[in-house]
């Protein structure tokens, strides 16, 4: 994809996209509702004309191709199933219009219920399967295609927590098996850590940042990737550069950092110290780094882990990833501390900056 655009009369909903997709790569579209990852997703299938840029699939110059010959294969967030057809027609409608000979679609159809576990269900309607085995149906109908890439619009999002997370690892063996090319459009950070090779962040029409799971999240580009990926969502804290070595927090308490700071920063700039919840610990507080204390709020206990949310002086909430066996209870004075290593800093602009800690 070069420097694709696409504008709805005034509003412009994609901007300057420039992205690459591996052969073989499973390629997540991550960001909230309205950020362009299905338009551009529609625009890759032929679904949608793109007001500006070009695309390429195989090196061939996909602008003006029709959907029906680009070679791709769709699974929507809705089943799109027909209820008046078994799932072995369902799966194979795409075949027989197609003038498929029978046996042909009859081993497609097949090999794919195999993979997909559907070989039971192949004489039964719509009506009398789950919403999981819908969306294998639907997948299974992708499957006999043999596309170049298959592209996914929010597949599992109709879904309950638990199938949804049933799905989640039947896509993920499903992705080893096929070893296909695969486009994933989600606003789950889950489905996209968990899935991806590589993940693409967007926000308002544009690409935020491209990389890894892991990449992403220990170096996050600015404030929005930060604050996105991670659950719970990364700790942000209001600070101000006191010297090159020391910054002060609006809460109170100062961060020590080994090293030193950009030397574009002055004393007095405003910067934003992002920490992710599982990182700051009790008991034994780092010589570099950051103490915090705050009141607790609300303490949630989920078993093997505790998230305890903390009341700052100055308003603002930390919340807090320990073990299970924590002993805090709500209106405890609780301190933390956080390595100077674990903290990144953001600039005034939102980016993220390369201190030496």
């Amino acid at each position: 994809m070069r420097g694709i655009a696409k504008s709805f009369s005034t509003v412009e909903v994609l901007k300057d996209i420039d992205l690459e997709v591996e052969d073989k790569e499973f390629v997540v579209l991550v960001g909230p509702s309205g950020c362009g990852k299905s338009t551009l997703l529609r625009i890759v299938a032929g679904l949608e004309e793109m007001t500006e840029g070009d695309l390429f699939i195989d090196g061939r110059r996909m602008n003006d191709v029709p959907a029906a010959k680009r070679g791709l294969a769709m699974v929507f967030q809705s089943y799109a199933l027909y209820p008046h057809m078994t799932v072995a027609e369902n799966m194979s409608v795409g075949l027989r219009i197609a003038g498929e000979r029978k046996d042909v679609i009859a081993t497609k159809v097949g090999a794919a219920a195999r993979i997909l576990q559907l070989e039971a269900l192949l004489d039964r309607l719509p009506k009398q399967l789950s919403g999981g085995q819908r969306q294998r149906v639907a997948i299974g109908r992708a499957i006999v295609r043999n596309p170049k890439v298959f592209l996914f619009d929010e597949p599992l999002s109709n879904l309950d927590a638990a199938l949804r997370l049933q799905m989640r690892l039947e896509l993920a063996k499903l992705r080893r098996e096929l070893d296909a090319t695969m486009i994933y459009v989600t606003h789950d950070q889950v489905e996209a850590m968990t899935l991806a090779d590589k993940i693409v962040v967007m926000n308002g029409g544009r690409i935020e940042q491209i990389g890894s799971p892991l990449e992403l999240y220990n170096r996050p580009r600015n404030l929005f990737v930060a604050g996105f990926l991670g659950s719970p969502r990364m700790n942000f804290l209001v600070g101000q550069v006191k010297s090159q070595t020391v910054i002060a927090l609006a809460s109170g308490g100062e961060l020590a950092l080994a090293g030193g700071l950009e030397s574009s920063l002055a004393k007095g700039d405003k910067v934003t110290l992002g920490i992710r919840p599982e990182v700051l610990v009790t008991g034994v507080l780092p010589k570099h780094g950051l103490s915090i204390t705050g009141k607790a709020l609300v303490v949630e206990r989920l078993g093997a882990e505790t998230i305890i949310y903390l009341g700052l002086v100055d308003g603002a909430q930390l919340t807090v990833k320990t073990d299970g066996a924590a002993t805090v209870n709500p209106g405890d004075d609780l301190t933390v501390g956080v390595p100077a290593e674990a903290v990144t800093l953001f600039g005034p602009d939102g980016l993220a900056l390369q201190p030496a800690l």
